[in-house]
């Protein structure tokens, strides 16, 4: 969007950024950038904004990183080696107890 500056930058997951884009949807057509993130987002996402809200507000209370957050909501790991992966990227080291803990809010959600 060429002319446009951006007020507040935050990292959002698939499900919240598909809640806008379907509000730019109702509003009137969607650019080919947008159509495309849609679909894609239409396609692999699998829970709702509320729960993923939710969810990353819960995998924060173990010390995740907000941007860690959203993308194991994004990803929705399936074993611990998965998780582990995705939190290389903090600063901190995490207990197996903890990634344990994390990985039962991830199936908690991913059954919904």
């Amino acid at each position: 969007m060429i002319g446009k500056s951006q007020s507040n930058k935050r990292p959002v997951t698939s499900a919240e950024a598909m809640e806008v884009l379907e509000e730019r949807k109702e509003d009137g057509e969607l650019g080919y950038e947008q159509k495309l993130a849609y679909e894609h987002i239409k396609k692999y996402s699998g829970i709702s904004a509320a729960e993923a809200k939710k969810m990353s507000k819960e995998l924060m209370e173990y010390g995740v990183g907000e941007g860690t957050a959203i993308k194991i909501v994004d990803i929705m790991p399936v074993d611990a080696i998965q998780l582990k992966h995705i939190l290389a990227k903090e600063k901190k080291t995490f207990e197996e107890d903890e990634v344990g803990k994390m990985m039962e809010v991830v199936k908690k959600y991913k059954g919904k």
